[in-house]
């Protein structure tokens, strides 16, 4: 397509408006020897080729594409225009067209390299990645000096699982070419795929030698070192490439990251700081800061952290669950009612947001809400073990045993290896007065969860009232105890060694009991006992006042109030 100085003024004119020159008169134009430029079908699909140029700068490309194939269509053997034909129609996502007539480019032309990168790229895209890595493969014969080229080899021969030929592929690249920088990465990242962590190190090492500043290989190494348990490396990895650069972001946030699973909170909150000081306006790490201070009962900075991802109208229903634990955490009760009330029932976390409220409920003495709370998650179609359990517990502080029967009958039916709802049904039996139930079902948990605390003291505390095995008594309470401890069990081990007449151990266990339960009645009554058994008479007097103090109507320890050499007198 060869441009004739004719043709330059006569697109000129067409494309510029040059100022038309003076006309010769008509006589003086030999007609036979004049042949119209214009007419010509190289001028033709030059100026086509120009107005395809105009219009794909405007990203008008379906026009772009109509001018580009009349050019070709004028001038069918310029490659040249036929390859950007097929560029063309990639924006018109029209692929199978681009790739015939990349083809038929290749066939009258071979040694077309740009033609063999471009197939092999649509054939790439198209996972006909076998097709593809033959057209790499010549392309790289033709151009055995390009840097993209054997990447783009490399990652085909990667999706067809040839890891061992990808790896030699990049290792040439690398060795021909040190300061490739892509291609190091992506040797790395084969190594790891290839279970070849030492030479992933080997080469991110070599990399941060070169460009100590190279933040994707920082994270990308920092990740294999995590990965290997190699975390002190790993922080100090991290450490030094963000004091290298202060404003290294991802670097902090990698930090960050690798600090929560360690549970180092306050170094984690450090680096997110920093982040924020660059981009305030970041509402994912006010939310991470947000959810630190949560962890660490800074409910104060918490609550400012959710208010203003809430302002910013950030994820309503789980914002507004964390604000009302923030102000839960500060005892606002009203305030954290306000704020988690209005989470939809469509948000994932509303049922979390009403064990929340009925908590609150409970706490403000509004049990008959938080009922209601349960039984309208649960009318909602709404399952969790957690609901039947406290809707259980709820009804049962009610004295409405029948309903609570009922409920943690449905939810053990619904969810039959939840412990937790075996541990309330036989709390409710020992509640109705059905001891031997309570014991069979406790037994049944047993089988479920031999370490169960609770069920481990109950089965204690029955055999410690009754007297009988007192020695296996012992062993299960110790048990519970080395699993939980809690003031009723350290209780039961004291009433255990009362039963067994170890009284020393038994005082210093039934003490303990009562500063951490010291309104509790019936530990009051054991200290009693001990004490009148030790002659203690003042101190068993004391006990017993108190342990009537808190039950006034306490079966049996008026009696033995009486009973004692003073009569109680103070």
């Amino acid at each position: 397509m060869k441009i004739q100085p004719l043709l330059v003024v006569s697109l000129c004119l067409l494309l510029f408006g040059c100022t038309v020159p003076p006309q010769p008169h008509p006589e003086s134009i030999n007609t036979k020897a004049y042949r119209s430029e214009y007419a010509d079908p190289n001028a033709k699909a030059l100026f086509a080729y120009a107005q395809f140029r105009l219009l794909a700068a405007e990203g008008r490309w379906k026009a772009a594409v109509a001018a580009l194939k009349r050019a070709v269509a004028f001038d069918q053997k310029t490659d040249y225009l036929r390859m950007n034909l097929a560029k063309g129609l990639l924006h018109l996502e029209q692929s199978e067209e681009s790739i015939a007539i990349l083809r038929n480019i290749l066939n009258k032309s071979p040694d077309n390299v740009d033609g063999h990168e471009l197939l092999g790229d649509l054939l790439s895209y198209q996972k006909q990645d076998e097709a593809a890595v033959h057209h790499y493969r010549l392309a790289l014969q033709l151009a055995p000096d390009s840097e993209m080229l054997p990447m783009r080899l490399a990652m085909a021969l990667g999706r067809l699982r040839q890891i061992d030929e990808a790896i030699a592929v990049l290792e040439r690249l690398v060795k021909q070419q040190p300061e490739a920088r892509l291609a190091q990465l992506s040797l790395a990242r084969f190594y790891q795929e290839n279970k070849q962590p030492k030479e992933a190190e080997a080469v991110y090492r070599v990399l941060l030698e070169r460009q100590p500043d190279q933040q994707q290989a920082i994270l990308e190494y920092g990740r294999l070192l995590e990965q290997q348990n190699l975390v002190a490396e790993a922080f100090q990895l991290y450490r030094k490439g963000i004091r290298r650069n202060p404003r290294a972001v991802a670097v902090r946030q990698q930090l960050a990251m690798l600090y929560l699973q360690q549970n180092r909170y306050l170094e984690a909150l450090e680096q997110l700081a920093a982040i924020r000081q660059q981009f305030p306006d970041n509402l994912q790490v006010i939310g991470r800061i947000g959810l630190i201070q949560l962890e660490l009962e800074h409910w104060e900075q918490a609550e400012n952290d959710f208010r203003e991802l809430l302002r910013h109208g950030e994820n309503q229903g789980r914002n507004r669950y964390y604000l009302g634990m923030a102000l839960l955490g500060q005892k606002k009760y009203t305030e954290a009612v306000e704020v988690m009330s209005p989470v939809s029932e469509s948000s994932p976390i509303f049922a979390e947001t009403v064990m929340q409220l009925t908590y609150i409920y409970k706490q403000t003495g509004q049990v008959d809400q938080a009922i209601v709370a349960l039984r309208k998650v649960l009318q909602q179609g709404i399952h969790h073990p957690e609901i039947y359990y406290y809707l259980t517990s709820f009804l049962g502080d009610q004295d409405d045993l029948t309903g609570a029967a009922e409920v943690v009958l449905e939810g053990i039916e619904r969810f039959p290896h939840d412990i937790e709802l075996h541990y309330q049904q036989a709390v409710l039996y020992e509640k109705r007065g059905d001891r031997q139930k309570a014991l069979e079902v406790m037994q049944n948990i047993l089988s479920l969860d031999a370490d169960h605390p609770e069920a481990l003291n109950f089965i204690a505390y029955h055999q410690a009232e009754t007297g009988e095995g007192l020695e296996l008594a012992l062993t299960r309470v110790q048990k519970a105890l080395s699993a939980k401890k809690s003031g009723y069990i350290i209780d039961t081990l004291g009433w255990i060694y009362f039963k067994m007449g170890r009284y020393d151990e038994s005082r210093e266990q039934l003490e303990e009991a009562s500063s951490l339960l010291p309104e509790d009645p019936v530990i009051l009554e054991h200290l009693g006992d001990l004490y009148r058994a030790l002659t203690l008479w003042q101190k068993a007097a004391e006990a017993y006042r108190k342990a009537l103090e808190v039950d006034p109507q306490a079966e049996g320890v008026i009696e033995k109030l009486q009973a004692l050499p003073s009569g109680g007198a103070q």
